[in-house]
């Protein structure tokens, strides 16, 4: 708005020089008409009728005619000049009275708009009064987000090293459970192969003591006739790779051929195929989970009748869990405590359990670390 103020300057400043231009030459053609009516008055009132009638011949009024001709036409020429300067005047004047007008309007529409500007510059001279009124709040406030964000961070890193301790003990526990796992699969399996070794070699010397002594009277309980009838409905689960478990059958000498891993072997083979049954100890009807171990080992003849878990709590030798192996009998206590002995059944090696499960599950597996162990027993 400033730079159109600055050209209707230039323009106004231009149309007054016109003006002035116009001025002068009006004064200079008014001052002409003044000498023309100066020199007419001092003629005195003579006419140009006048004039022309005294002239004494035909040449003289000629010569008359054409001087009051061109005193017509100056006259008549400094009345045109004159009115024409007249009329540049009166343009000039207009001229620059529409330029001034609009110079006016550019400098009242620009004294708005600094108004305007001078209210608002106001306005925000107040606000930043009332911040800096508030700017100690403000920096308190600020100070104490300041303290707690630290105080987050300091919370999030403890959160975070808390986390990876806990996930590196994690894999060092995970670590040593499978290395755990790994040194018992390795015992086991060299167990295992020690076992197959001595039934080997046991069958060997049976098979040896039969051929030496094959009219001998004590061999015939063990032909399949004269077993006894509590154990006809079992024996047909029985593979032929059992066959050294013959004698626990008969129960006359179960530690013969008995281990802990033909004994799991053989509890395996119920697995899906009977049902749970609560106060049930048949292989053939169902079981729960103390009737199961029940039966499972008067198939052997290693015990008679049935107990309770409670009752396998003192049954065998005590071992540890450390050192619990295949075919030991694992004892549990109830989770929240309200009584010592809640489950019971066969370790099967590596980390699971065979037992009894439930209603609905029957005889399966599930981890052996599934619940507080109480005792591991050792027949």
């Amino acid at each position: 708005m400033p730079d159109i103020i600055d050209e209707y300057d230039v323009l106004i400043a231009e149309s007054k020089d016109e003006l002035a231009q116009a001025q002068a030459d009006e004064d200079l053609y008014y001052q002409q008409f003044l000498q023309r009516v100066r020199a007419m008055e001092e003629e005195g009132q003579v006419s140009y009728w006048q004039i022309l009638f005294q002239s004494s011949n035909f040449s003289e009024l000629l010569d008359r005619f054409n001087f009051v001709n061109d005193v017509m036409k100056y006259d008549n020429n400094v009345m045109d000049n004159l009115a024409a300067a007249r009329l540049a005047v009166d343009a000039a004047e207009q001229k620059l009275e529409e330029e001034q007008a609009e110079q006016q309007e550019a400098r009242d529409q620009l004294e708005a708009e600094r108004t305007e500007l001078e209210e608002t510059a106001q306005q925000e001279e107040a606000v930043l009064q009332e911040i800096l009124a508030n700017e100690e709040i403000y920096s308190d406030q600020i100070a104490a987000l300041s303290t707690r964000e630290e105080e987050l961070m300091g919370e999030i890193t403890a959160a975070e090293e808390e986390y990876a301790a806990e996930q590196a003990r994690l894999a060092l526990e995970a670590q040593r459970r499978k290395e755990e796992e790994e040194r018992r699969a390795a015992e086991e399996a060299a167990r295992q192969a020690a076992i197959r070794k001595q039934e080997e070699e046991e069958e060997r010397r049976r098979q040896e003591e039969e051929n030496n002594q094959p009219e001998t009277p004590a061999e015939e309980p063990e032909t399949p006739a004269e077993q006894e009838p509590s154990q006809q409905p079992e024996t047909p689960t029985e593979e032929p790779a059992q066959e050294p478990e013959k004698p626990a059958q008969t129960g006359k000498n179960p530690s013969a051929s008995f281990s802990g891993a033909t004994l799991v072997n053989f509890a395996s083979q119920y697995v899906g195929v009977i049902p749970y049954v609560w106060g049930g100890s048949s292989l053939e009807t169902g079981a729960d989970c103390s009737g199961f171990v029940s039966a499972v080992l008067r198939h052997y003849g290693l015990m008679s009748g049935r107990i309770t878990a409670a009752g396998f709590a003192s049954f065998g030798k005590e071992v540890s869990v450390e050192n619990m192996q295949v075919g030991d009998i694992v004892v549990y206590s109830r989770s929240d405590g309200t009584s010592p002995y809640d489950h019971v059944g066969f370790y099967a090696g590596n980390g699971l359990l065979l037992s009894a499960r439930g209603t609905g599950k029957g005889i399966g597996y599930c981890s052996v670390y599934y619940r507080p162990i109480y005792t591991v027993r050792r027949i």
